[in-house]
């Protein structure tokens, strides 16, 4: 006996989405390297898509806005929270970041993977409003690894790094509260890449995948 597995079709042939995507969230110290993994993933042709935070911290050389941040003024972003058009928004490293929650919903809603790469803190409050989101925590092949890197990007001040460091600190302690851990070793970009792709494939494989519904109030970013 032969068993059909053929996805059902619309009426105009193209095979229908008859499931929505899988919300994975993403955190690591600053410098550890999730913005180089995500996009390496991209790379290889994974589809998902990752949320442009929004943020009151000006843009850095190169930067534009949705790429990678959606930069708002102090006000735009107090508005935004009133209008409860953000699912997390928390203070990091001295400035505002927010989750919008109309990304986040019209593509799970697609059928989609959506991946919100944010701070410990942020992913706490999605842990308790999601809880069947996927947790997945970065960390540094060492912290070593970690000082360098953020002292060879040269994005911040002197100041800047030293808050950085001790944010990292409290940040790596809470990764125990993470489903996974992946290590992103300097130099060996490739692993790292590889189990994030191993991890996202497998939560589809589930007998029963953990989706959850974002509802979508407003009509913001």
């Amino acid at each position: 006996m032969q068993l059909e597995t053929s996805s059902p079709l619309s009426p105009t042939g193209q095979a229908t989405i008859s499931k929505p995507g899988l919300l994975f969230v993403l955190s690591a110290p600053s410098g550890t390297g999730k913005d180089t993994v995500i996009n390496a993933l991209k790379k290889k042709g994974a589809d998902f898509h990752v949320v442009a935070s929004v943020t009151t911290r000006p843009p850095r050389p190169g930067e534009s806005d949705g790429h990678p941040y959606h930069f708002v003024s102090q006000a735009q972003f107090q508005d935004m929270i009133e209008k409860d058009e953000l699912i997390e928004h928390a203070q990091v490293h001295g400035n505002w970041y927010g989750q919008p929650r109309q990304q986040i919903a019209d593509n799970l809603q697609q059928g989609r993977d959506v991946l919100l790469k944010i701070d410990v803190q942020g992913a706490a409050t999605v842990r308790q409003k999601v809880p069947g989101a996927i947790y997945i925590f970065l960390v540094p092949g060492s912290v070593e690894e970690l000082v360098e890197r953020l002292n060879h990007r040269q994005t911040e001040t002197e100041e800047e790094r030293n808050r950085r460091l001790t944010d990292a600190r409290y940040e790596l302690a809470q990764q125990e509260h993470y489903e996974y851990i992946i290590v992103n070793r300097q130099g060996q970009l490739a692993e790292a890449v590889n189990h994030l792709q191993a991890i996202m494939q497998a939560e589809h494989c589930r007998t029963k995948p953990h989706y959850v519904q974002i509802q979508n109030n407003t009509k913001g970013l």
